[in-house]
């Protein structure tokens, strides 16, 4: 079936047997004898996954919110790219079980991009090609699902290779990544995921702590304390609140970014289709009673906010903001420190830092978990010759900016 065909008719099916070779260490479906898969291509029937695909997210073993319906579906329709240079064409793969249960989502594009040597480049990636506003890609399924998921993935990718030139994988395990690589093209570097599991006391967590970090807790109250400022921590759910807590927050993140001093952030939110999507995710998730804002003032005022994302006793830790005139005060760790209390006091079992191994995160001894990537190129000359092109102009600050801009 062309990719036109499959667009008019919105739904295209194809089966495979379960038992095929597996692409990856991980165990095959356990009592599947064929799945099914589908491919979305009208945002209507990726809508009407919702309860489905919010289902299948709870069963995974870490809860961020890059894996729920919402986000994705507000991603679609906030961030796709629909400019002349960049294109965004659903192309969501859905797989069930002999039974109809969903297994697996990859919800996933093809990027088109025109004007390069006057061919346009078919790439196809998952939800999430922003810069950073989506912090993890890749398949919604149950680890052990991943091998089977692939495997049938593979052999539909195969058999329309013409749809392709290359696949952007995310959220791989080493195995699959090795498999998945095309040899001699420069694969994406892994993303490490920091998580900290919580013990029931908020003594037991700081006793192991380094001595410096214990250090840096005591420091941060007695700072405030000496120079006689009064500190509060409050905690935004209600959602009549959320709107002003998110500007609150954009102000505070805005600020970060425009400190010259120390570690130097980006502002992920600074054109106005992110905040956008910030506020209707933020608004989807409060609904769900799954949004929570943490701010910290002094004096009355608010000079650091983070937002977290909780679900199934798990909090992952968004972006964060914070005012430079008080940072002298370590007023951001002053705001973890009462994360962590608050955390430990509502039975969350785990914190999730977020990606990156940077200092403010290894400082509480997180666990680490590693997700890899991948390039695949489609078997065809012309994929191969495309991407070693594409590479090239991709060395080229000026085309670097138009590829990653929507």
């Amino acid at each position: 079936m062309s990719q036109k065909n499959a667009q008019d008719t919105g739904k295209e099916r194809y089966v495979a047997m379960a038992d095929m070779p597996a692409l990856s260490a991980s165990p095959a479906l356990p009592d599947v004898g064929e799945l099914h898969l589908a491919l979305i291509h009208d945002p209507a029937d990726l809508v009407a996954l919702t309860p489905e695909w919010d289902a299948l997210s709870d069963t995974l073993p870490f809860q961020v919110p890059f894996t729920t319906a919402s986000w994705n579906i507000l991603w679609w329709q906030h961030l796709r790219a629909t400019r002349m240079l960049i294109r965004d064409c659903l192309h969501v793969f859905v797989l069930r079980d002999r039974q109809g249960t969903l297994i697996a989502i990859a919800p996933m594009i093809i990027s088109v991009r025109p004007g390069i040597a006057a061919c346009g480049v078919k790439v196809l990636q998952f939800f999430g090609a922003d810069p950073n506003i989506t912090e993890i890609r890749g398949m919604i399924c149950h680890p052990d699902h991943a091998g089977a998921t692939i495997t049938v993935l593979q052999r539909y990718l195969q058999e329309h290779r013409h749809l392709w030139d290359w696949i952007e994988w995310q959220g791989l395990s080493p195995s699959q990544a090795e498999l998945l690589s095309a040899p001699g093209a420069p694969q994406p570097k892994a993303r490490v995921m920091c998580y900290l599991p919580l013990p029931r006391q908020w003594e037991e967590l700081k006793s192991g702590l380094s001595r410096n970090m214990k250090e840096a807790i005591r420091k941060c109250f007695n700072s405030l304390k000496r120079d006689g400022h009064q500190h509060a921590f409050t905690v935004v759910e209600q959602t009549a609140e959320v709107a002003p807590a998110l500007m609150t927050f954009l102000r505070l993140h805005k600020l970060r970014a425009r400190n010259p001093e120390g570690v130097l952030h980006a502002n992920v939110f600074r054109d106005r289709k992110s905040r956008h999507f910030l506020s209707a995710y933020a608004g989807a998730s409060s609904a769900q009673g799954r949004l929570r804002v943490f701010q910290l003032s002094v004096n009355g005022a608010v000079v650091a906010s983070r937002i977290g994302f909780l679900s199934k006793r798990q909090l992952y830790l968004y972006y964060s903001g914070y005012d430079a005139a008080w940072g002298k005060y370590s007023v951001m760790t002053t705001l973890m420190i009462h994360i962590m209390q608050w955390a430990i006091a509502n039975d969350i079992d785990c914190v999730n830092l977020s990606t990156g191994r940077d200092p403010s995160k290894l400082r509480w001894q997180p666990l680490e978990t590693i997700q890899h990537n991948a390039i695949q190129i489609s078997p065809r000359l012309r994929a191969s010759v495309l991407f070693k092109t594409y590479v090239h102009l991709r060395s080229y600050p000026f085309m670097h900016r138009l590829s990653r801009k929507k």
